[in-house]
């Protein structure tokens, strides 16, 4: 019996693992780059066909090239295949920031690394 439910466990596992979803994602940020501000990045989610992605759940990681601070932010819908977040980096350096978007059991996602100066240019 408990050979079974371990069975039907996998198997549930298994089913609801998420595929490739073969999103487009591209981001960046719309505001001077600093420390200890929220900066407000916009990405833009279309289909494999190019449409843009709607009702999908979307989220902004930020981490530390050494991945010793890592912090998630949610990235609500503003339009059609447009989600933002806003992300405080709380110390200047090298950062990751990682998008996932999750859609209908698929999901993508995309990271890129921007440099956080010391302060805001004058």
């Amino acid at each position: 019996m408990k050979a079974l439910a371990l069975l039907l466990c996998a198997a549930g596992i298994l089913i609801f693992q998420e595929r490739e979803g073969n999103f487009v994602i591209r981001f960046e940020p719309k505001a001077v780059l600093q420390a200890n501000a929220p900066i407000p990045f916009q990405i833009t989610v279309q289909d494999a066909l190019q449409k843009p992605l709607i009702q999908a759940t979307v989220s902004l990681q930020i981490e530390t090239a050494d991945h010793k601070d890592v912090r998630v932010y949610k990235a609500p819908a503003i339009g059609d295949g447009t989600y933002m977040a806003k992300p405080v980096f709380p110390v200047s350096g090298e950062w990751n920031v990682y998008v996932e978007v999750h859609r209908g059991g698929a999901m993508t996602g995309r990271t890129m690394q921007f440099n956080i100066p010391e302060s805001a240019a004058p």
